[in-house]
């Protein structure tokens, strides 16, 4: 088998499987978990699903935004509750500092829950930001919202272009799926190691 038919098949095969369901309930299951226990944001997972299936880009977003937030107001009503557990669970947080605390607290110290919508532009995860709105004593239904707001910019801006760039590159992806993919993980791999 060449290369060729390796990238035509494994072309095949991704879109086959962005394309049922299972796609969606993984993009949910991720989304949820990123906001309490995953440190890995699902735009890694929107990204691939948007470049092989750009159709469902709007069902990816919906999916993704709806089930992020559920797992940030589970975090932030279980860190409400639950303070120390939380925050020995948030310091276990695989390529997580003390420097992601701080600028959390400083932003939140400066501009009160409104500091939520600059959550997308930080390498800081979303999980840092709810337990510090906690302990700042924030409202729930503001940080949410602001939360959402962020969040939802960056995860639609996620789905929009590489569904875009998947439309447009489907003939270069079908021909080099597999070259694809490895770049995908080395730029996966570089990103976590760029955030420890």
């Amino acid at each position: 088998m060449n290369l060729r038919e390796i990238n035509h098949k494994l072309y095949g095969k991704l879109n086959i499987l962005t394309s049922v369901s299972g796609a969606i309930i993984l993009l949910a299951i991720w989304a949820f978990f990123e906001a309490s226990i995953w440190f890995v944001i699902p735009d890694f997972l929107l990204l691939i699903l948007c470049v092989f299936s750009p159709k469902k880009y709007n069902i990816f977003f919906i999916t993704c935004i709806i089930f992020s937030l559920i797992g940030i107001s589970a975090h932030f009503l279980f860190t409400s509750q639950y303070l120390d557990i939380s925050s020995k669970m948030l310091m276990s947080t695989p390529f997580l500092n003390e420097n992601m605390l701080d600028i959390v607290d400083s932003r939140y110290n400066q501009e009160g829950v409104i500091a939520a919508l600059w959550q997308t532009t930080t390498i800081v995860p979303v999980k840092v930001w709810t337990f510090k709105a906690v302990e700042h004593k924030f409202n729930f239904f503001s940080y949410l919202l602001f939360i959402a707001i962020s969040r939802a910019i960056r995860m639609f801006l996620v789905c929009f272009i590489f569904s875009y760039l998947g439309k447009r590159l489907s003939n270069f992806l079908r021909k080099n799926t597999l070259q694809f993919l490895l770049l995908y993980l080395i730029v996966f791999f570089i990103v976590l190691l760029r955030i420890t």
